[in-house]
């Protein structure tokens, strides 16, 4: 991506410094005229400081004519219609002030762009013709679209993305901890609907498996209650 001047940030600081120079230096002729004025030992000071007030509304006036002299080169965004202005013409992409957007650019020319919904979340994301692959600005997942760059691509865009995991999954009590865990029986008991001498069997025959095919978030959660009760689980993808 280019990293041009923008044209309203040199502006900007030229317009500045000339507001700090004129009015001053407007200011400065008023009192040293008042000096002058007086025709005593102060008219000397009141005639330097008229010196230095014309000084520094020349400069303020020449930051000013600088300005105009400023090349311009607009380019609007496509995605959001702000009017984004550079000293120089851009020929790559650049960030758009308004949206802050990259604006694709091929050789001088601002591509169209075009929009696709998410078939995961159903946001609005945008790509033009020199996207590769397109990632859901939302859910962080690849979108499908036409112009996409091989299998190469499509490997890069999968390693930044979330990808959902339909394997089924085996959940293996590890370490039971004792048959006397109360809290441990319990939740075994409801986990797997079997009677408690049924449960601290298991318990004391760990590892052992005690559900199979199972979805990868299920079987997460189910181990999680496990360890919160002092047991020992792992999940493992079913063979």
């Amino acid at each position: 991506m280019s990293h041009l001047e923008r044209s309203s940030n040199l502006k900007e600081q030229l317009g500045q410094r000339a507001l700090v120079s004129i009015i001053p230096g407007v200011v400065g002729i008023g009192i040293g005229g008042l000096l002058i004025s007086y025709k005593s030992v102060l008219s000397t000071l009141g005639i330097v400081l008229v010196i230095m007030a014309l000084i520094a509304i020349v400069y303020g006036v020449t930051q000013l004519a600088q300005m105009k002299k400023i090349p311009s080169f607009a380019v609007k965004c496509p995605f959001c219609n702000n009017k984004n202005t550079f000293t120089e013409e851009p020929f790559s992409d650049v960030r758009c002030e308004g949206c802050q957007r990259s604006i694709p650019i091929y050789e001088g020319r601002i591509l169209n762009v075009e929009q696709v919904r998410c078939g995961f979340c159903n946001h609005l994301n945008y790509y033009s013709e020199k996207s590769t692959g397109l990632i859901c600005e939302n859910c962080n997942r690849i979108v499908p679209i036409a112009n996409e760059g091989g299998a190469q691509a499509q490997a890069t865009m999968e390693h930044f993305t979330i990808q959902d995991d339909n394997r089924p999954y085996d959940l293996v009590l590890t370490e039971g901890a004792s048959i006397h865990n109360e809290d441990l029986v319990s939740t075994l008991q409801q986990m797997l609907a079997m009677n408690r001498n049924q449960v601290k069997q298991m318990l004391e025959e760990a590892p052992v498996v005690l559900l199979t095919g199972i979805p990868k978030k299920k079987a997460e959660l189910l181990k999680a209650q496990i360890e919160m009760h002092h047991g020992k689980a792992d999940i493992r993808v079913s063979q």
